[in-house]
């Protein structure tokens, strides 16, 4: 069963509604083709530069797109006792 999450991006505070729903808008596209290259993320060029300008807007700033998922996954884990943190930095290549 899939629980159905709100995206914390909805909670961002860039002083302008539109810039929040566009914030939406791109995780979104980037949450289904994640890692992919903007240029396949967003289905036309129109969309493509509108995520350019979004991430040149001076009102954008990493602290702002980063602090509601903080606070949303610090929610989800209120009250478990052990939660791992795992990070890892292997790179493999089996080009040979």
């Amino acid at each position: 069963m899939k629980i159905l999450e709100i995206s914390p991006y909805l909670e961002c505070n860039f002083g302008d509604k539109r810039l929040t729903q566009q914030a939406v808008s791109i995780a979104e596209c980037l949450s289904v083709k994640y890692g992919e290259p903007l240029l396949k993320v967003f289905k036309s060029a129109s969309d493509l530069k509108r995520g350019y300008e979004f991430f040149s807007n001076p009102k954008i700033t990493f602290s702002k797109l980063t602090q509601p998922s903080f606070k949303q996954t610090a929610r989800q884990i209120n009250g478990i006792p052990v939660v791992l943190a795992v990070g890892d930095t292997s790179f493999l290549d089996y080009s040979e």
